[in-house]
């Protein structure tokens, strides 16, 4: 049996369920898969699997302005380089789906090919936004259904030996250098995010939650204090039951509450698919994505359908 580790920095958990989802898909194949979080405590990255144990690695981030964030980047940087050449795979998550989140990859994949990891391949699967605006129901579903059948094709896919462009011409990829300033913004704008005393319950969940452990209680201030090794992954705000956490010059675009994705994609009364009936804005977002979904999934035979039944089922 073939073992592979995937690697996932997740805040919010759209990236963690498409791991898992991987780890679904990979077992029955004869894939013993193993799902890592990448978390950071004291400044230090919490103890992780050596990948050399593995014959297969992921690594998996949710796209932050066009860019992976910059603690999953952090994390490919101090990995050790390997002896031999080991295959692993990209995979992360968006809230929308412009082919700009495409590029989010470029900086960890130099990286990794100088570790002497071969990248075959870099998918990206549209979930639920935790910023901007919140997802219907109908989006939650179709979303889920169709991360379902893209990563069972990918999972086949790897196994079989196959192998995409993960390179492309810079010139089309310009703006993500740019965007990156995000990964300063998120320091300075740390410490002036805060839970609002009068509304916040003290249950600590933003403390638990956070992944790289920039959130403490002063005892003396009274209050939460927020550090400036923030990566703006909003675990803190989306969690918040009493939804008190403000982050900062971002709190207009701020969404609250977990989706429960798969309890909510297996609700049968809910329209599927629903991206087809999209229109303005939110067409544009979406309806690119999952036309070339769609000829993928045709174009390898994968009847969506198959899945939908099986959520419907649960």
């Amino acid at each position: 049996m073939k073992r592979c580790v995937i690697y996932v920095f997740s805040g919010t958990g759209n990236t963690k369920l498409c791991a898992d989802l991987y780890k679904k898909y990979f077992e029955p194949l004869g894939v013993e898969t193993e799902v890592f979080s990448v978390r950071m405590k004291d400044g230090k990255y919490v103890e992780y699997p050596d990948p050399a144990a593995f014959d297969l690695a992921g690594f998996a981030f949710p796209v932050h302005g066009f860019n992976c964030p910059k603690v999953m980047n952090d994390f490919v940087k101090q990995l050790p380089g390997l002896s031999e050449k080991k295959t692993c795979f990209i995979f992360k998550s968006s809230g929308e789906g412009l082919f700009l989140n495409d590029y989010a990859s470029l900086k960890i994949i130099s990286k990794l090919i100088r570790k002497n990891f071969d990248v075959v391949s870099d998918r990206r699967y549209v979930m639920p936004y935790n910023m901007i605006f919140r997802h219907t129901d109908e989006m939650v579903k179709s979303e889920y259904i169709y991360a379902n059948a893209l990563i069972d094709l990918h999972c086949r896919e790897i196994l079989e030996g196959n192998r995409e462009k993960v390179r492309v011409f810079p010139l089309k990829f310009w703006f993500v250098p740019i965007v990156r300033i995000l990964w300063l913004y998120a320091k300075v704008q740390g410490p002036f995010m805060y839970a609002d005393k009068e509304k916040c319950l003290k249950c600590n969940k933003c403390v638990k939650n956070c992944p790289l452990g920039n959130i403490h209680f002063d005892e003396n201030k009274g209050r939460y204090v927020f550090g400036t090794n923030c990566v703006l992954c909003v675990s803190c705000s989306f969690g918040c039951p009493a939804k008190a956490i403000s982050i900062g010059l971002l709190n207009g675009w701020r969404v609250n509450g977990s989706y429960n994705i798969e309890k909510t994609a297996a609700r049968a009364e809910l329209e599927f698919p629903v991206f087809p009936k999209l229109k303005g804005f939110k067409g544009f977002l979406y309806k690119g994505y999952y036309r070339k979904a769609d000829r993928i999934l045709q174009e390898n035979g994968v009847k969506l359908a198959k899945y939908a039944e099986n959520v419907d089922n649960k």
